[in-house]
């Protein structure tokens, strides 16, 4: 009976991302009422999956849900976020040589470029927001889009097709560390068993997968001490990261305070700073002829990025208790605020590890938490590094809190779209609800020995 209901419970899962194709994928409140129902629905079913396949996964069915709904997912327009819009434009810009962090996309020097990806992106009047090395993924799939079709179409799929290679060669590292040390395949069925990584990921285009191969290579070099060179090697794939997308670089401070002395300190960070200068060379080397122009304008693209803001619960607290404290430009500084008490808290966590002895990659997944919830805009793909990071710590509270960020979406489940700021605090309060209960170990989800993890 077991046998049949495993089987059951994974046809069921497999084919709900399917269904995701049948709702009209043209973002309208009615639609994404359907999407929030179905996804919440398949979220539970994954956890079903989870609780019957936790105590022995196998290779077959690890294989059977990542190419299944991967393919599945493909298909889908990218109708809940217009960010892959950009990538492509940004992509094709930079292969005809333009410098997109000095110059903003619609530039009229770029007008022969506007595609049907320009007319579609959003923040058309700023500068490209993407650290270089991101870009450089767009570039190639621009390159490869250029000589097969000039059709949107076309240029989603071979991005999509870029994204799935990188989600795929990280996880068959995570999958080759924890066959060599004969551990359970219970932290891959998790990542797989959350829709959230397929629908943000392949499904929605996001680049957060473009992470998951150098996030694999960072956890395995950490935890194996007798890597040649490890620290060099760190400190690059650190800078790498974080010349992806800009917050996942804060991994090097509990890297570096765990598991390093003096010595190893130092020349991770001469290794992370050379590469981001190596990676940024391009771009910004105007600076040594005294062209600012490229470093400017995306330090003003920051700027305006850090100042605007979705489902950043912490920052409606800042803007409450300055407005109220009659601060002039509250709703100026209330993010500066946000991110000085992120700073503090990164800092201040990774010495707690240190002094309680935690694990370096259960660290890793509280500094990523705290950078990417402490923060003016927190997305719902801005979780799939914490969900990778933190399945392979088996994080219990990760189905849940993956489920409920997904609900952020119901802003556009109205009619004008809009941020619900009384929803919005409850949906964060459940969140951390499920985060405390799984520090204090009171969430029970799966079957078999949960304890045996990457360390």
């Amino acid at each position: 009976m077991m046998f049949q209901a495993r089987h059951l419970a994974l046809l069921v899962y497999v084919s709900g991302f399917f269904l995701y194709g049948l709702i009209p994928q043209v973002r309208s409140a009615e639609h994404v009422s359907y999407f929030l129902w179905l996804h919440t629905i398949h979220a539970i079913s994954g956890m079903i999956v989870l609780r019957l396949y936790s105590a022995n996964a196998s290779p077959l069915v690890l294989t059977i849900i990542f190419f299944a709904s991967r393919i599945a997912v493909t298909g889908i327009y990218p109708w809940l976020s217009d960010d892959v819009f950009g990538y492509l434009f940004y992509g094709k810009a930079t292969l005809h040589g333009a410098n997109l962090y000095a110059l903003t996309a619609d530039d009229p020097s770029l007008t022969y470029l506007r595609d049907a990806a320009f007319d579609l992106m959003a923040f058309k009047p700023h500068q490209n927001i993407y650290p270089p090395i991101a870009t450089v993924f767009m570039t190639i799939s621009a390159w490869i889009s250029s000589m097969i079709s000039t059709s949107l179409e076309q240029a989603l799929l071979i991005w999509k097709s870029l994204l799935f290679l990188c989600e795929g060669l990280g996880l068959w590292i995570v999958f080759y560390a924890l066959r060599k040390r004969g551990l359970s395949f219970a932290p891959l069925m998790m990542y797989l068993s959350i829709p959230l990584t397929a629908i943000e990921g392949i499904g929605q285009a996001h680049n957060e997968l473009l992470l998951l191969p150098f996030l694999s290579l960072i956890m395995i070099i950490v935890i194996d001490s007798s890597i040649r060179f490890r620290e060099i090697l760190l400190g690059g794939l650190c800078a790498i990261i974080g010349m992806i997308k800009m917050y996942p670089i804060v991994l090097l401070l509990p890297i570096m305070l765990l598991g390093m002395d003096r010595r190893h300190i130092f020349k991770a960070l001469l290794s992370c700073i050379g590469v981001i200068m190596l990676s940024t060379l391009p771009w910004f080397s105007g600076i040594f002829i005294g062209d600012m122009s490229a470093l400017a304008g995306y330090a003003t693209v920051l700027s305006f990025y850090n100042g605007t803001y979705f489902n950043g619960v912490v920052l409606y607290f800042f803007r409450w208790i300055f407005e109220a404290l009659h601060i002039h430009d509250w709703w100026l500084i209330a993010p500066k605020a946000v991110s000085i008490v992120r700073g503090l808290a990164i800092i201040g966590a990774s010495f707690f590890s240190k002094i309680q002895q935690h694990g370096v990659l259960y660290s890793m997944y509280v500094i990523m938490l705290i950078t990417v919830f402490i923060s003016p805009k927190v997305h719902s793909w801005y979780l799939i590094p914490i969900i990778f990071i933190g399945c392979i710590q088996v994080q219990k509270s990760l189905p849940f809190i993956s489920g409920i960020m997904m609900l952020t979406y119901a802003m556009y489940a109205v009619d004008p779209p809009m941020e619900s700021i009384p929803f919005e605090v409850a949906l964060w309060a459940l969140i951390g609800m499920n985060l405390y209960l799984d520090y204090k170990g009171m969430l029970y989800i799966f079957n078999g020995d949960q304890g045996k993890v990457l360390a």
